[in-house]
Formats: structure tokens, sequence, C-alpha cells
């Protein structure tokens, strides 16, 4: 692969619609020609198919071929990049990969020039952020094989910024730090922030004085705006001229960084020029158009180790492709990811994802925290959702106060799950990912 961009420069960024199309297919040609030639799986996919690298004409061409899957990816990629990978596996500098909670782990091999290209598409997610020149960011995402670590840590120096490595953990030390070092950024799942910020409040730090954090950058698991209000709130961003801006990414994409949310925090651009983005019907498979929901699906256009063609990535959104404020005409904004396809939970005829859980109860100040789970152990499934309150509501107020958080799940669920209320500190708090949905299964016999 020869072509040579320097992938995080204005000039990229601020391209026509017209100007990408035609470098899109230019890449995407170039790409299905690269794997035909260089991965086992996709000549046989192909040939499958009865589809050839040339069958590309247009960009619309790209429907003619198969999807990859997750389960592709288990059987065929592990441990080093199996029949998906395009180079000797000498050339690789590095691996990232899940871990494999649900499965065998999703892996990402890197070459050098992998390395780079993610390197400045970092650069360029930061910036569309709101990080500068001069900022100091404290860095909460785990190091280590998941990519959120060595992602945000490594492209620091390309904007002129700080980076300071803390990871996980730690966390009075880390609201010390923040104050002592006068961080202006942070990174970390919207999770961890959220108990960082509690941590300010219950240490006695005011967030707005003590604090200097103007931007934050949560990501690799799904928000709800209520969350993001609170880390607004807590951090005092907003009075610091900043806000809390969605990162969007995956290990197969390459990592954080394929997309992210602009200062009009409008939902996350898409860095098409590296990424071909479909959004389809995850039932029919068939597009959907500009402002209908449907899952986001995505070919690579200039990775080198493992790229992927058609990926169902499993993540719901909605494409907006209005112009945005902030001038990046070229770049399609993806909403807020409401959920994955294979996380939503099916109750009594409805379609429950945890993001529009978060979304009710955060509504609600006093609920600190709140935790979702799917009995399936009975005859009759339940799902029951605990809610963490504080101050508890007492006598008469009590009853009330929970038919109002029962209305509300009730008017956003389309269900009605049953509500418990637990006392102040009860519930887990998280420094990585949440894992806030608890399913209990049948007892085997």
């Amino acid at each position: 692969m020869k072509e040579e961009v320097r992938y995080w420069e204005p000039r990229i960024e601020l391209m026509s619609k017209q100007e990408l199309q035609k470098l899109q297919l230019k890449r995407l040609r170039h790409m299905f020609h690269y794997v035909y030639e260089r991965s086992s799986f996709y000549r046989k996919k192909f040939d499958e198919k009865r589809v050839k690298p040339d069958d590309l004409k247009t960009l619309k061409d790209i429907e003619k071929f198969s999807f990859t899957t997750k389960e592709d990816l288990r059987l065929n990629a592990y441990p080093y990049g199996g029949s998906f990978l395009c180079v000797p596996r000498e050339s690789l500098v590095c691996w990232h990969m899940t871990s494999g909670t649900t499965g065998q782990p999703t892996i990402g091999p890197y070459t050098f020039r992998d390395y780079e290209i993610w390197m400045n598409v970092m650069a360029r997610t930061y910036t569309t952020a709101g990080a500068k020149e001069g900022d100091i960011i404290m860095n909460i995402y785990g190091y280590g094989l998941f990519t959120g670590g060595m992602g945000f840590h490594q492209s620091a120096h390309l904007i002129g910024a700080t980076i300071i490595p803390w990871g996980l953990g730690r966390t009075e030390a880390l609201v010390r730090t923040l104050k002592d070092y006068r961080a202006t950024v942070l990174t970390g799942t919207p999770s961890y922030q959220y108990y960082v910020a509690e941590t300010v409040k219950k240490m006695g730090f005011d967030a707005e004085k003590d604090l200097a954090l103007r931007v934050t950058i949560p990501g690799a698991e799904i928000w709800s705006e209520e969350m993001r209000k609170r880390i607004e709130d807590g951090f005092a961003l907003k009075q610091h001229g900043g806000g809390s801006r969605d990162v969007y990414g995956s290990t197969e994409l390459i990592g954080p960084g394929p997309g992210q949310e602009c200062i009009y925090e409008g939902g996350f651009h898409f860095w098409v020029d590296h990424w071909y983005l479909e959004i389809v019907n995850p039932e029919t498979l068939e597009p959907v158009e500009p402002g209908e929901q449907g899952e986001m699906v995505f070919t690579h256009l200039t990775r080198e180790g493992m790229p992927l063609v058609r990926y169902r990535q499993g993540d719901l959104t909605v494409l907006d492709d209005e112009p945005c404020e902030c001038g990046r005409v070229a770049f399609p904004r993806c909403r807020r990811i409401v959920g994955r396809v294979d996380d939503v939970i099916h109750f009594k005829g409805s379609k429950i994802y945890p993001s529009a859980v978060q979304e009710a109860l955060f509504k609600f100040p006093e609920i600190a925290e709140y935790q979702i789970v799917v009995d399936r152990s009975k005859m009759v499934h339940e799902i029951i959702v605990r809610v963490e309150v504080n101050p508890v509501p007492k006598g008469d107020s009590a009853s009330e106060y929970m038919r109002n958080v029962e209305r509300e799940l009730a008017n956003t669920l389309f269900a009605n799950p049953r509500v418990e209320v637990t006392a102040p500190g009860t519930l887990p708090r998280y420094e990585g990912k949440a894992q806030r949905v608890l399913i209990k299964e049948p007892t085997a016999l």
C-alpha cells in the first residue's frame, strides 16, 4: 500500500463530499485487490460469492460483496490474524485484543504503518474534541491489550499536549493529581469519569474552583445524554469553556479514534477517508436512509495488517448527513449509539436498550447509580431495576417518588420493569467498562 497521506491535517478534514467519494472509491478498489491477493479468507469469500475485485466500479457496488462477522474473526483470526492476515507475521509490531468475555478474543494486529495511521487519526480525534497544544491530558483508560490506554497515550505528542499515563484505579489519588497538575483534558470510560466526578465532590473539592478540566473524552461503552450532563456538571466543564465529547472506536476498527464528536456535541464525525461506512437494517441487511436507525458496517480503506471488508460492527445508530457547524462537511455524523444488536433485552414484546434505562433514571438527580437484573431463572421472565437513591425518600414521599420513576421508565421503555430502591453506596462503581446488566439464567438440572 504505497499511498502516503498525512491523516489528520485540516485539508483532509475539510474535503468536499465529491472529493472524498473519489478518494473512497480509489481506496476501496485498491483494498479489494489487496485482500483478494493476500488474505485466504477473503479470496475464498469472494470466490464463493462469485465476485472479483474489478466488480467494484462504483461505491454502491460494495453491496455485491459479503459481510464479515465477529464469528468469522473468532473462527479464523485468532491468535495472529489467521486467514485474515495480509502480511507476514514478522511484519507486525504488536497486537491489541478484546477481553474475550463472550468467547474467543477479537484481535487487532498492527504493522508499523497501521500504528502510524492510528496515531495520526487519534491526533485528528483529539483536535476535533477540542484538545490543543499545551493541554495536560489525564489518561484513565486501561493500558495493556485494551486499545484505549495506548491509543490516547502515544498520539498526544502529535498535537503538542502532555500526557499523564494514569490508567485505572487509585481514584482519590487521581483526583488530587487532577487538582495539583491542573489537568485540562480527561479520557476514560463515562462510568469511570462519573465515578471520578463523584469522588471530587466526596473529597470536598469544588470542581469549578479547584480543577482546570475543560474537556473529557468518554468512550468504550454506551452512555446517555443524561450521563453527559452529569459528567459536565460534575467537572464544571461548561464553566471552563468545554464539554464532554463522545469518542468512537473498537478493536476491529483499529482502536479508539475512527469517530469523534466535535465541540458542537451533535454526534460523532466518522472518518470515512479511512473507513467506508454503511448503515444497514440488522434483520434484512439492506441499506437504510439517513435518519433511520440501523447497524454500522465498515470496510477498512487504509489498513495493512488485517483489513476487514463489510464488517458488521453490531452498534445501532442513526446517520446524520446534514452539515455540521464545525465545517467538516464531508464527514457524516453518527448519532449516539443506542445499543448493540446482541445486547438488546427482549421483555414482554418490547426491546429494551440499557442506554434507554440510563437516560430515564438519570433524569432524577437523587439516583446516583443503578443496576439492571434480567431474571430468566423463572418461568415468567422478570426485569428488576435497582436504583441507589440519595437521600432515600421517606413515608408517603417515597411511594410518590417510586411511582414517578416507574412512570418515566414505562414512558421511555414501553415496558414496566420492577423497581427496587437500595441504600446509598450499595451498588458497585466502575473504574473501567461498566457492567450494570446482570443476567440470571436457569439453574442446570
